[in-house]
């Protein structure tokens, strides 16, 4: 039995876009943070159906690198899926607070 290879391929998370103001200081769009959240994971489900695709045409033969693919797209999906019940649970205690 072989040690098992450390993992690669592992991409840098989506880039914050800032808007500039004058001199002060930067401020982060949430809309483009939760946009670029969406894309990562959309590549991530891209890139796990390639790597499975390929597996079964014979392409490739590392059910390693497949798994991982398909475990990354998971978790990119968790994760944009927990920020957005986030974002709605905020957004229903914001209507039902009283101005």
């Amino acid at each position: 039995m072989s040690a098992i290879p450390p993992v690669g391929g592992v991409s840098k998370p989506a880039s914050i876009q800032s808007t500039d103001i004058g001199n002060g200081p930067k401020k982060t769009d949430g809309a483009n943070l939760f946009e670029g959240i969406l894309e990562q994971a959309n590549v991530d489900q891209r890139n796990s159906d390639k790597a499975i695709k390929d597996l079964v045409e014979g392409k490739t033969d590392s059910v390693q690198q497949v798994v991982m693919s398909v475990a990354k797209a998971e978790m990119s999906f968790q994760m944009f899926m927990e920020i957005r019940n986030k974002l709605i649970e905020s957004y229903n205690e914001l209507m039902r607070m009283q101005f």
